[in-house]
């Protein structure tokens, strides 16, 4: 045979099996591709490629690794997922080599991982022949690496191994973000539709209206900063003569301080059934929440008692922002008792003090969310804006209270987001 004739000979058996190992991989794709369609879950499209990835190649051992994007740690693993060929010893990934894919983020073959000059000092296990890791990428944004341990039969990883092994990283990558974003996208419907339970539970636990008391009106509104909140109003009637009248406000926002909430309510609504004296209601309250509120947190309390006979009020406050009371005459008054947070100590005691309402007097409790409310440059409404809406309120009604100082705010804010639960409790006596 003539060298002519050898050469057109060698390159048709190079073709050949080029056309031989194409055919091969997309058949492994098109298994991998129908294998990946059946599976349901992250867990479960990423042991199946795993699976088909050790067939295709030949290996003994394969592990996925997907790995976070924290600054300060880049090769965080979130998830560690393994699968093997058989009976054999699971590996996981040496954390040199999950730094240098991170780094490098191109395919990597070691066949003799002890002497291999990239990994010096690193000490593989023994039963560590050779592997084979990919980068799985989406966008050029690694998620994660595919990495294969010990070729079959002692052999070691050919760059067509590599070659191969790169395309089904690169085609199972997208997959893999997909069905993570998809099972995100199911958790967050499932925490929203929690949410909005919570938030109709919340709701249905507050005042749907005020009461009916002759010769007062009445208002109360708590507005959430999320979607549940830690603030809480409250009118507790005690007899036929006397109601409780309080305004709560739980450190924190959001879910842990909406159950700290509607313990504080329940806890206080019991003790106030017992006729005690204000001070000693809000006392034995505090001792029974300082027992079962979590070390740090708190609860601000302002708790009063009015009495629709003699019209006197009669109150408590364990660290809530100072209520005000208008007078008829448009002067503005401050209820300037204190005291130590609900919370922290279990045997603190609490004064009370009183006040008389005279016909056109009207009583503001407010929560920090009013005062503390932001705008985008980060100024507070603060207590002076509230004070100049007060005065100018004129003969407004209990809800005009409300609407009033709650559109003041908005204003304010300018579009900012709420940035703190909003409550107000106001009780005018009519003239």
């Amino acid at each position: 045979m003539s060298d002519l004739s050898q050469a057109r000979l060698d390159s048709l058996e190079r073709e050949n099996r080029q056309l031989h190992r194409a055919v091969e991989e997309l058949s492994v794709l098109n298994e991998l591709s129908i294998a990946i369609s059946s599976s349901r879950g992250t867990d479960e499209v990423i042991r199946t490629i795993i699976r088909r990835s050790i067939k295709a190649i030949s290996a003994e051992q394969g592990v996925i690794t997907l790995v976070g994007e924290d600054a300060s740690d880049p090769t965080r693993t979130l998830v560690r997922t393994m699968a093997s060929s058989g009976d054999r010893e699971a590996y996981s990934p040496d954390q040199n080599l999950l730094g240098w894919m991170y780094i490098n983020r191109k395919p990597l073959v070691v066949n003799d991982p002890k002497n291999d000059e990239r990994f010096q000092g690193v000490s593989w296990t023994e039963s560590v022949r050779s592997l084979v890791s990919v980068p799985m990428q989406v966008h050029s944004r690694l998620i994660g690496i595919l990495t294969l341990y010990n070729k079959k039969h002692g052999k070691d990883f050919s760059t067509e191994d590599q070659r191969l092994l790169s395309i089904l990283g690169g085609q199972s990558a997208q997959v893999i973000e997909t069905a993570r974003l998809y099972e995100e996208e199911k958790k967050l419907v499932t925490v929203q539709q929690e949410l909005n339970l919570a938030n109709e539970i919340q709701t249905n636990l507050l005042p749907l209206k005020p009461p009916d008391i002759k010769g007062y009106d009445l208002a109360g509104v708590s507005i959430p900063a999320q979607s549940v909140g830690g603030d809480y109003f409250d009118y507790i009637k005690i007899d036929d003569y006397h109601w409780g009248l309080c305004v709560g406000d739980v450190s924190g926002k959001g879910m842990p301080a909406a159950l700290m909430m509607a313990n504080a309510q329940a806890t206080l609504r019991g003790q106030s059934t017992f006729g005690l004296s204000v001070h000693e209601t809000v006392e034995r309250s505090n001792k029974l929440l300082s027992d079962s509120i979590r070390r740090g947190s708190f609860l601000t309390l302002f708790y009063g008692v009015l009495d629709v006979v003699s019209s006197v009020y009669t109150y408590s406050n364990a660290g809530h922002n100072r209520p005000y009371v208008r007078r008829a005459d448009g002067t503005l008054e401050t209820l300037t008792l204190g005291g130590l947070v609900v919370g922290f100590i279990g045997t603190q005691t609490y004064g009370e003090e009183s006040f008389t309402f005279e016909p056109g007097d009207t009583l503001f409790i407010f929560s920090d969310g009013v005062t503390e409310a932001m705008n985008e440059a980060h100024d507070q409404f603060e207590e002076e804006r509230l004070e100049a809406i007060l005065k100018g309120m004129g003969d407004a009604t209990a809800q005009e209270y409300i609407d009033r100082v709650h559109s003041a705010v908005k204003k304010h804010a300018d579009g900012a987001a709420q940035n703190d639960d909003i409550t107000m409790l106001v009780v005018k006596r009519e003239n």
